[in-house]
């Protein structure tokens, strides 16, 4: 555990020296395929450019903030401040910012010039004409997203009918859902060492059906006190059993056309493993949609729970809750029909231009891949390491929780939240909600929507293609 506090310190001590000798922040070398073009003659001319962000993700900087990817960002943009002649905005939207994106756009008057969204979004959002299309900016300035700082998985999933319509920086964090162990609980029971287990290839469906088992304890009442596996969000968790079982729910053919891989065989057993441990063997408490997503990430923090899968909040929720116990990042286990561990990665957020700034998107992307220029002196490796550092305080842990992030684009994406099959009627929600509630088996519900989804699918893309498996 020193060891590791060690190499913590020296990365935030290197992130200091580099702000005080460096400048404050990345270097200046080009992106793209080639390098930006054009950024010698980048004067804005005075004019204020703003990021705009969704209320409530802590992606605005502010004097208080001890994150240091947002001091890092910002001590940049004050940099290209200087550069290029302008005032970077970075504001944060109110509760009506999803709701009334394109209608902003249309009246001219969208809150950013560049604007974050999310995948569940931007399907809509570009129909309606809202979102520009940045392949004339990308031929202009020679920025075509495959540099290494920009998430391959966003690139593929936003290039709609042969255009380019969004963009990320690789993210510090995993964007699927993600497998967390109460190391703590897994030592007083008795469980076994499960990084022992990951690194022998030992971490399967059987294992942790066999510790779930175990985890799980019922009073003289028959109420459970303690649960082997608590899942924050149903359809999530049913998406992360597939994939584990090299499946998944919502996809793309070669020709750009919605599939359904959840009917096969991959996908199938894993939905049976769902309702066995569900609703079968009752090892797993699955929210099934009727509570708050946060609450089985509270419920965690106080120690009754063996494994948990959720998304990255987690870690914020325990360390605000001051968790005692030890957490630990984990691979989900492998289904039968895989030799490896496999997670689901997400677009998570990614940024746009909105149609009003479609004159601008080249001098934008300069900008925008300035701002994302490599670290000087430090990794993305060690960015992450710096940012998540108070939340994971295990080797393994972070080891694991690494591969997650800086090797996303590797891991299976899945368009369930793209077609809008998460929570749309029909949904996998409901789908999900049937079997949780014993009204239908797996392989009832599977007939039941099979014919349902391809068509909202087919409904969604209707007139539009997404070739997700083009270079």
């Amino acid at each position: 555990m020193m060891k590791w506090k060690r190499v913590i310190a020296a990365i935030l001590s290197a992130m200091m020296v580099t702000a005080v000798f460096a400048g404050c922040g990345p270097g200046d070398e080009g992106g793209g395929t080639g390098g930006a073009v054009g950024t010698d003659d980048l004067d804005f001319k005075g004019e204020t450019i703003t990021f705009a962000y969704p209320p409530g993700y802590d992606m605005v900087y502010t004097e208080d903030t001890d994150d240091p990817y947002l001091i890092y960002q910002r001590e940049r943009m004050d940099e290209l401040e200087q550069r290029f002649n302008c005032k970077i905005e970075q504001i944060e939207g109110k509760g009506q910012y999803w709701t009334q994106m394109a209608t902003t756009v249309a009246a001219g008057s969208p809150l950013g010039h560049i604007m974050v969204t999310q995948e569940n979004y931007i399907l809509d959002w570009f129909k309606r004409g809202a979102i520009a299309n940045l392949a004339d900016a990308m031929a202009e300035t020679g920025i075509d997203f495959t540099d290494s700082r920009y998430s391959q998985t966003v690139r593929k999933m936003t290039r709609f009918d042969g255009g380019q319509y969004a963009f990320c920086d690789v993210p510090l964090n995993p964007t699927g859902a993600l497998w967390f162990a109460n190391l703590s609980l897994f030592e007083r029971d008795q469980l076994g060492d499960i990084y022992e287990m990951i690194e022998n290839k030992e971490w399967t469906w059987d294992k942790c059906e066999e510790i779930a088992t175990k985890a799980t304890k019922t009073d003289a009442t028959g109420t459970t006190t303690q649960w082997g596996i608590r899942a924050y969000q149903h359809w999530a968790f049913l998406l992360s059993l597939a994939v584990s079982n090299g499946g998944s729910i919502a996809s793309f053919d070669s020709e750009g056309n919605p599939t359904l891989p959840l009917s096969e065989p991959a996908a199938t057993q894993a939905f049976q493993k769902f309702y066995d441990w569900g609703v079968i063997k009752k090892i797993a408490n699955i929210n099934d949609g009727s509570q708050n997503w946060d609450q089985p990430l509270q419920e965690f923090t106080e120690g009754n729970i063996a494994l948990l899968v959720a998304g990255n909040k987690l870690l914020q929720i325990a360390q605000e809750n001051a968790m005692e116990d030890q957490i630990g990042v984990i691979y989900p286990p492998m289904g039968p029909e895989m030799d490896d561990y496999a997670i689901n990665s997400q677009c998570g957020q990614m940024y746009f231009i909105p149609t009003t700034y479609q004159d601008m998107a080249s001098e934008l992307l300069l900008l925008v891949n300035e701002l994302y220029a490599p670290y000087e002196d430090m990794t993305h490796e060690d960015m992450i390491m710096a940012k998540y550092s108070k939340r994971i305080d295990n080797e393994d842990s972070m080891r694991i929780y690494i591969d997650l992030a800086t090797n996303a684009d590797r891991y299976a994406y899945d368009a369930v939240q793209l077609t809008k099959l998460d929570w749309t009627s029909p949904s996998v929600h409901e789908m999900c909600a049937k079997v949780l509630h014993g009204d239908q088996t797996p392989g009832d519900a599977i007939a039941a929507n099979t014919q349902q989804f391809l068509a909202t699918m087919s409904d969604m893309m209707e007139g539009h293609t997404l070739k997700m498996n083009e270079p």
